[in-house]
């Protein structure tokens, strides 16, 4: 009976500091993603394949926000489309995108038409453009 009880006892403590871990991990993104200094909502309607993508990033864990890195952005592009193979008739879409400091290596890389990808990026490069380097910007998909 003593033993069955600290069986118990154990398995309650190690639920217990599971629990907590992963409520500490889920704070932890939340902060992450409550930082910022500027909000842009991104419209579906026009780049519905880009809006998808970053839907989709966001949902499995890649941050909403974008801290703008312009210097480093060719080399974020490369590690993030590193394998990735090129697809006649699409561009490959990354999220976060090259010019943010939390893209690069592990980005997730979609294949999306030109025309909206393009459009997407002169869209968000419009939005953007009176921003400096370190500014961090919350993405919201409308």
């Amino acid at each position: 009976m003593k033993l069955l009880k600290m069986i118990l006892l154990l398995l309650l403590i190690i639920i217990g500091v599971a629990t907590g871990y992963i409520q500490l991990e889920q704070g932890k993104q939340e902060t992450a993603n409550s930082s910022y200094d500027k909000t842009i909502h991104f419209p579906s309607d026009r780049y519905p394949e880009t809006a998808k993508h970053i839907e989709e990033a966001i949902d499995e864990g890649h941050s909403s926000i974008c801290t703008i890195d312009r210097k480093h952005s060719d080399e974020q592009r490369d590690r993030s489309l590193h394998g990735v193979p090129t697809k006649r008739g699409y561009d490959r879409d990354e999220w976060p995108m090259a010019m943010c400091k939390e893209g690069g290596t592990g980005a997730s890389v979609k294949y999306v038409r030109p025309s909206d990808n393009r459009g997407a990026g002169s869209w968000v490069s419009h939005q953007l453009s009176d921003d400096p380097d370190g500014t961090r910007i919350q993405f919201i998909i409308d």
